[in-house]
């Protein structure tokens, strides 16, 4: 944010944070994603994205003091962190505030779950303490759901363009959307990749058979409860998660064949027995980085912060015909205030927070990917950059969390027994089909 000589009006004194989420998109919509190539000149670091000198619609609106905006947002994006993304977003906040006098952008940390989280606080507002709600606020696809739910939110219909099919990637246009209403304005996405030592391999393992005939251990986070890993293998596979009748099911024949390959690598040596002992892709990766793994699951944005590019290489999540999958976990503005003129005002400070010149150096340092192509265009090109080029056009919402927890922990007893040889592939696939009909 701008600092004690900044002539904006933006205080850094007033963010503080308050006390601690992360989940996914409700819908499960398999369509495949197009990225629309956009030129740009090599290389924009995060520094030469200047704030645009206008705003387009800001002189309609003149705030008179004390005009202000209240922001909630999650630790990762605080303005006050120091960090670079911290930094990009202080000076965007700043120039949105010099281009409207006698507004005051007010920030709050809030936790990303929990009794001092997001939609914890938005809740307890709404009920106890109205007038302590905040304009806009930032949520993940889970909260963004349930916050809709609830009645917390206000619909973006009518005060934004909802994103569109040629400039917006498909994953980011379904986050976008709660039962077909304009809620969400997305702004970047977590992922998991696989991260691979090149040393080791002669090429990318795209796919199942690069990995059994690749070098050991490969690793995913087999002991995962919600079972992310395989779902997204099963998803790639067509495989149903509802029957004609809207019923959870799940097709032996497509699960057996993945356990199969799971049941093939543990056999070749090449998945090892302590992939149970891994519930998340943070520690699948942590094995990578002390070369303990020449391939494992890794969340994108830890991939990028801490991969060495000597050594390290990333691709989408290997599936059996080598095309790849992610799944995308995404961010939203969402609004709030039900008055009229602050909803005119925040429409322009969302339009301001997710145009290209900002989006796309802001994604970058935070290692998220960004919702629209001309944002990905503005990042460096370089590896990391081909490879979000590569996630955006396959990217798909991430499963629900209610879709996790009914598929989850069948899906892991299901690997947990193949790994120790408890079950064949067939018999362990017929028992989580029979285990998500009949809980």
């Amino acid at each position: 944010m701008a600092g004690p000589h900044s002539p904006s009006g933006y205080n850094p004194c007033r963010m503080r944070g308050w006390p601690v989420h992360l989940l996914a998109v409700g819908s499960l919509i398999l369509a495949a994603c197009g990225a629309q190539a956009s030129p740009t000149a090599p290389g924009v670091p995060p520094s030469s994205a200047a704030p645009s000198p206008e705003i387009p619609g800001a002189s309609t609106l003149t705030p008179v003091p004390p005009a202000h905006i209240v922001l909630w947002l999650a630790p990762a994006f605080d303005p006050t962190s120091g960090s670079p993304a911290g930094s990009l977003l202080a000076e965007r906040l700043a120039a949105f505030e010099q281009a409207n006098p006698g507004l005051a952008i007010q920030v709050r940390i809030k936790g990303q779950s929990g009794p001092g989280g997001l939609l914890e606080s938005l809740t307890a507002a709404t009920e106890a303490a109205p007038a302590a709600l905040p304009d806009v606020i930032s949520l993940d696809a889970e909260d963004l759901n349930r916050a809709v739910l609830k009645g917390l939110l206000v619909s973006l219909d009518g005060l934004l363009e909802a994103p569109s099919e040629a400039e917006w990637y498909e994953y980011a246009q379904q986050a976008a959307l709660i039962d077909g209403a304009f809620y969400g304005l997305p702004f970047g996405s977590h992922a998991d990749v696989l991260a691979y030592r090149t040393d080791s391999y002669a090429g990318p393992p795209l796919s199942w058979a690069d990995l059994l005939v690749g070098p050991p251990p490969f690793l995913f986070p087999a002991g995962d409860l919600t079972s992310a890993f395989t779902i997204a293998q099963y998803l790639s596979l067509d495989g149903p998660l509802l029957d004609g009748s809207g019923r959870p099911t799940l097709d032996p024949s497509i699960l057996g064949d993945i356990l199969e390959f799971y049941a093939s690598a543990r056999a070749a040596g090449v998945l090892p027995l302590s992939a149970r002992q891994h519930d998340r892709a943070s520690g699948t990766w942590a094995v990578l980085r002390e070369g303990r793994a020449t391939a494992a699951v890794a969340p994108l944005s830890v991939y990028l912060d801490e991969h060495d590019p000597s050594v390290d290489s990333a691709i989408p999540l290997p599936t059996r015909d080598g095309y790849g999958t992610c799944f995308a976990s995404t961010w939203s503005w969402a609004l709030v205030t039900q008055d009229a003129e602050r909803q005119a005002l925040v429409g322009q400070l969302l339009t301001w927070l997710t145009a290209p010149e900002f989006l796309g150096p802001w994604t970058r340092a935070l290692s998220l990917l960004p919702p629209r192509a001309s944002a990905l265009a503005l990042w460096p090109r370089d590896a990391d950059t081909a490879l979000a080029s590569r996630l955006v056009t396959i990217a798909q919402p991430a499963p629900s969390a209610e879709i996790l927890a009914t598929f989850g922990p069948p899906l892991q007893r299901a690997v947990e027994a193949v790994l120790s040889a408890e079950l064949t592939p067939e018999a362990a696939a017929l028992a989580a089909a029979h285990a998500v009909r009949t809980p």
